[in-house]
């Protein structure tokens, strides 16, 4: 599927990208375990977790974007612990992605951004039943690497000081920080992962910027290293936060995000 995957963004013009064996694999083979295990296709978890969260929890800490395939019968099954992949079945997966067609084209949009530079590859199959043809179920998770990051919580309480700082390399340069919230992941029935498949990641409630720029709070920035201190709003219920660093890039018209973490509040 590497290979493949290159092979369409060579068909562009495009540099290729890595494999990475790292948090990205790892997140990728939770999702497509999970949808093979129980007969879904969402960017959504039965667990109701989505896309950075499983790479923040698999470890990652740059931006990840996802896609993903599988059946959608909702029959719970069990897993193949050594499936043997057809390898029509992996060519069907990614000319399904690359050959979309707009307005209904995102995964060949994913597949073709020009900053991706790694993807990890999820890959999970059913146990073969002599009544019925099963397929591999797969989960792609590009990654846009362009800087380190220090450390924050896996949770802390809302109303804290979060502290974000990093560096980024060339060819990125630091344009700002956002703080993006949403509700607490739940469980979710089968039906309704279903129904759910575009995954629009959350845009921030709110953005800081360098000196410079109109900033409820300025960035500190000093020889490439950038560093900050948040507060984190009360939602009044449990939440997910979202911590995205951003950055200009050549070609690219607008900021681009290059990391997104997850915390949790309780």
């Amino acid at each position: 599927m590497l290979e493949l995957i290159n092979r369409d963004r060579a068909s562009v013009g495009l540099s290729p990208v890595e494999m990475d064996t790292g948090a990205a694999t790892k997140a990728g083979q939770r999702h497509a375990e999970d949808m093979a295990a129980n007969g879904y296709l969402s960017h959504w978890g039965t667990d109701g977790s989505v896309p950075e969260q499983r790479f923040t929890e698999a470890g990652g800490v740059d931006m990840v974007l996802e896609n993903a395939s599988c059946f959608m019968d909702e029959r719970r099954r069990q897993l193949d612990a050594a499936p043997a992949i057809v390898e029509r079945s992996v060519e069907q997966a990614e000319a399904m992605f690359f050959n979309e067609r707009p307005p209904n084209d995102g995964h060949r949009k994913n597949i073709l951004k020009p900053w991706h530079r790694r993807v990890g590859i999820g890959v999970a199959q059913p146990v073969r039943s002599p009544t019925e043809w099963v397929v591999p179920c797969f989960a792609q998770e590009f990654v846009d690497a362009f800087g380190t990051y220090g450390p924050v919580p896996k949770s802390m309480h809302a109303g804290g000081i979060l502290h974000v700082e990093g560096a980024l390399a060339a060819p990125a340069t630091f344009a700002g920080i956002g703080l993006a919230r949403m509700d607490a992941p739940r469980p979710m029935p089968l039906a309704e992962l279903n129904r759910r498949r575009s995954y629009p990641v959350p845009a921030p409630y709110e953005m800081v910027w360098p000196p410079g720029f109109r900033t409820p709070i300025p960035v500190a920035v000093h020889d490439g290293h950038f560093r900050v201190d948040l507060p984190v709003e009360s939602p009044g219920r449990p939440a997910l936060i979202e911590i995205s660093v951003w950055a200009t890039l050549p070609g690219a018209s607008d900021f681009i995000m290059v990391s997104l973490r997850t915390i949790r509040i309780p």
